[in-house]
């Protein structure tokens, strides 16, 4: 049986250990600064894009190409699998495709239907069937029934870099700073859902754990802790959950949109537990 190649990307706050033991080639989102552009997952990335934002300077970034993630397919020692973010949220599974029809290998791509380290908690669950000799079918199967099962709950640090958006009126961006608000949110499923609003970081951290452990965070194989820029809160949330077993940074890519602070927790529903 041929062994299995797994790709993914930088948003998915793959710890380096765990993308050396398995094997996982991770191609970085390119980020772009007035300064010029850097790659995700380059050190001191957070640093270069939080000074950016803070200066109130624009910053934006490019998923991997169709070539890239063709070139990364090409060179593949095993057969490629592609797990990308939720097509929801990103280019990135089109631009696998796209490149998965070009390429003369045989190459599978599988939409995570998550993102951020719920993404790298799937491309986990199939690197590890991958590593006890899975083929491709049962290494998509993997990801794929990861994918369903796959949650996240954070916290932003505040709504400054909503504003950006313009989905949000002035007036009430406005009143959420002057309150203190710090958004919960939840991905699953390809979707953004609202928790809840609490204002102040300790409630948030609270609800954090109250929604995470509705949803199966007690009975989980995998947690992941992660931060952007904001290790102390990590630190705060890791001991409120019992522990995790990872704590890793939140992709510069991906706090362009969220701003510097967010803090939150990734893992797997055990496959009894309902949405």
């Amino acid at each position: 049986m041929p062994p299995i190649s797994l790709i993914s990307d930088s948003s998915a706050c793959l710890p380096p250990e765990v993308a050396r033991r398995f094997g996982i080639a991770v191609l970085p989102i390119v980020i772009h600064l007035p300064s010029g552009d850097i790659r995700d997952g380059m050190e001191e990335a957070g640093d270069v894009v939080y000074r950016s934002l803070a200066r109130g300077e624009s910053v934006k970034s490019s998923a991997p190409s169709p070539l890239e993630y063709l070139a990364a397919m090409e060179g593949a020692e095993g057969d490629p699998v592609a797990v990308t973010p939720a097509v929801e949220f990103t280019a990135m599974y089109r631009n696998a495709a796209v490149a998965a029809e070009i390429s003369a290998r045989p190459v599978a791509v599988v939409d995570s239907r998550t993102a951020a380290a719920a993404q790298g908690l799937v491309v986990l669950a199939a690197a590890e069937v991958a590593a006890a000799g899975g083929g491709t079918e049962a290494v998509v199967r993997a990801a794929e029934d990861a994918g369903r099962r796959a949650e996240l709950v954070a916290a932003l640090d505040g709504v400054e870099h909503l504003k950006k958006s313009g989905r949000i009126p002035s007036v009430a961006l406005d009143l959420a700073r002057q309150l203190g608000i710090r958004p919960v949110f939840r991905l699953n499923g390809g979707a953004v859902e609202r928790l809840g609003v609490p204002r102040s970081a300790p409630a948030a951290l609270r609800r954090i754990r109250r929604e995470a452990l509705a949803r199966g965070l007690d009975r989980a194989a995998v947690r992941v802790v992660f931060h952007a820029a904001n290790r102390e809160r990590a630190d705060e949330l890791r001991e409120l959950i019992g522990g995790a077993d990872y704590l890793t940074e939140f992709s510069p890519s991906m706090g362009i949109h969220t701003g510097p602070g967010v803090v939150g927790v990734a893992w797997l529903r055990p496959a009894s537990t309902e949405r």
